[in-house]
């Protein structure tokens, strides 16, 4: 793991920011982001020929901060959290792939795009930002890192695989490993071998009975997180492994880094121990941007996007995760301030006390959260602080998922009210690809809204379809119900009194309810049909929410097909 390194520039713990600098914040809108509809779509916001663009701005911008004292303690920061963190990731992606890694020696100079996820096997949405940050970087002669959420919880150890036939399919779980408690990433090692190597046997034999879907990416990639295995048995190894492989072989060269291993980071310690110095204003401000974010969108939960952040007793709840090795739950971390230290809490007891005055060095504080992973205690960041140090630290444009995205409509608002700082731009992309196993039905939701508008047609207006033979039939039937509508659109007679015009009003409607019954009766065959095709319309759209399924994991794919929808991230 990278040890903690001095921090490059005196007085670091000075404020980001003038306190009275006006720095224009965001207009707080409700924002419409919704995945792509449609079969080999691919969502972004803002355009992907603005990602080049939009990160040379933002590195613009953080390098005109440079010029005052207190920018200047940015532009180090940047600098240092920046060589500490790539030299991580080049070491674990060394382990990962077992080649050498080698960082250009102008690392400042390189333009650096990061995203991030679990480590599962997701589907195709997800997989387009490791693909787009690893191509804009190879255009740019830049850097792209991948950061792997390992300190998320494991939410299940199988995928799902499309069976049955085209008109009754079903997705059945095919388990890569035992099913397991839900814990951290970082703590999940394979529990079965043998089952997770013959997952791509097991998959593949499933798949044999959609002969036109072609050979899946599975077969390709599995033989990787095998080897993987007998180097690592954590799981977010070996399904990393899985995944970059294939990224390689379309020429994406991503480095790869697990949260866990850059939460152990020197500058990543900084990051924190500031957060601790300064929890009170931090939970204020968070506190205060998440109000804002649940009413301008209208969220009445009380845990979406994210919980507040408490304090009781002087406890001041902090934006960081924190756990005993081998846990399953993951705990709030605590702080509070005694004199001239800041005490740490996982709520039940208390596991370090750092030197932190108000305004003092971080260097003693970070050196006691260095002992803390020879206890088997765990410090991690949460979802929200995960993008704020990568997007105020590291790179030069995040690339989010849609739900990434709504986290950081907050974070923008904590950039400014917090740090004093614009925030960074960052790119919102997502995408759909269908699984092509077999054809879909062409049939929508109109389909069946016009045929149920029929049904009820039928229910109160049979007379509209009528053949000619049966409107000759039920001549007497439709003149009498003409002549009770006139009635019923005629004006009141005003010499009956209310309660006689309303004993009209019933018997009125009785009678057209009684000949529309009888009309009714006349349209039985039709109404057969009707419902015969409703029912058939619905088994297929039944059928289409699994055909168009866009939750299937990429290894169940063909490689053409993802390699067309990778081929869609032109960047100009």
């Amino acid at each position: 793991m990278s040890s903690v390194t001095p921090f490059p520039c005196q007085n670091p713990e000075s404020r980001f920011a003038s306190r009275s600098a006006a720095v224009p914040e965001p207009v707080w809108e409700k924002q419409d982001l919704r995945v792509p509809r449609y079969d080999d779509a691919v969502f972004s916001r803002p355009e992907l020929s603005q990602i080049i663009g939009d990160a040379e701005e933002n590195r613009r911008m953080f390098d005109a901060c440079s010029r005052e004292r207190s920018g200047k303690i940015i532009s180090c920061l940047r600098s240092w959290a920046r060589k500490a963190v790539l030299e991580e990731a080049a070491r674990y992606t060394a382990e990962l792939t077992g080649n050498a890694v080698k960082l250009p020696a102008d690392l400042d100079e390189r333009l650096l795009f990061i995203t991030g996820h679990q480590p599962a096997l997701f589907h195709p949405g997800v997989w387009v930002k490791n693909l787009l940050v690893g191509k804009v970087a190879r255009q740019t002669a830049g850097l792209s890192l991948n950061l792997i959420v390992d300190n998320d919880l494991v939410s299940t150890t199988s995928i799902r695989v499309p069976q049955g036939t085209r008109s009754a399919p079903e997705l059945t779980e095919i388990p890569f490993d035992e099913t397991i408690e839900k814990k951290p990433w970082e703590e999940t090692t394979i529990q079965n071998r043998e089952l997770f190597r013959s997952f791509e046997k097991r998959v593949t034999e499933a798949l044999e009975q959609w002969p036109d879907l072609g050979t899946p990416l599975l077969k390709q990639v599995w033989p990787a997180a095998v080897a993987q295995m007998e180097v690592s048995d954590r799981l977010a190894d070996c399904l990393s492994a899985a995944r970059h492989e294939m990224e390689s072989q379309w020429g994406v060269e991503n480095l790869e880094l697990p949260i866990s291993r850059m939460c152990q980071t020197g500058p990543f310690l900084w990051f924190a121990c500031y957060l601790f110095q300064n929890a009170s204003a931090f939970r204020q401000i968070h506190n205060e941007v998440l109000g804002e974010y649940r009413k301008v969108n209208r969220v009445r939960s009380k845990t979406h996007p994210v919980p507040e952040l408490s304090e009781s007793e002087g406890w001041v709840e902090t934006p960081f995760w924190v756990w005993q090795a081998g846990a399953t739950r993951r705990h709030q971390l605590l702080v509070k301030r005694e004199a001239e230290q800041v005490l740490l809490s996982d709520g039940t007891r208390e596991i370090a006390r750092l030197p932190l005055q108000e305004q003092c060095d971080l260097s003693a504080a970070i050196e006691v959260l260095k002992q803390l992973p020879a206890q088997g205690i765990r410090l991690r960041t949460r979802a929200l602080t995960t993008t704020l140090f990568a997007r105020l630290f590291l790179g030069d444009l995040f690339v989010h998922g849609i739900g990434g995205a709504k986290y950081d409509e907050m974070t923008d608002r904590i950039f400014t009210r917090f740090f004093h700082l614009t925030p960074p731009r960052y790119l919102t992309l997502s995408a759909t690809r269908y699984l092509p196993f077999c054809e879909a039905f062409d049939v929508q939701q109109c389909d069946e809204t016009c045929l149920r508008h029929i049904l009820r047609d039928l229910d109160f207006n049979s007379d509209r379809h009528l053949n000619p033979e049966q409107r000759e039939a039920a001549a007497s039937l439709l003149e009498r119900k003409e002549a009770l509508i006139r009635e019923q659109q005629a004006a009141p007679d005003p010499e009956l009194s209310p309660a006689a015009r309303r004993r009209n009003n019933r018997h009125r409607f009785r009678e057209l309810r009684e000949i529309d019954a009888e009309l009714a009766e006349m349209t039985t065959q039709l109404r057969r049909q009707v419902e015969e095709d409703l029912a058939a319309i619905q088994k297929q759209r039944q059928a289409n929410q699994v055909i168009q399924s866009r939750e299937l994991s990429f290894v169940l794919y063909p490689e053409a097909t993802l390699k067309s929808l990778f081929d869609k991230l032109v960047v100009e």
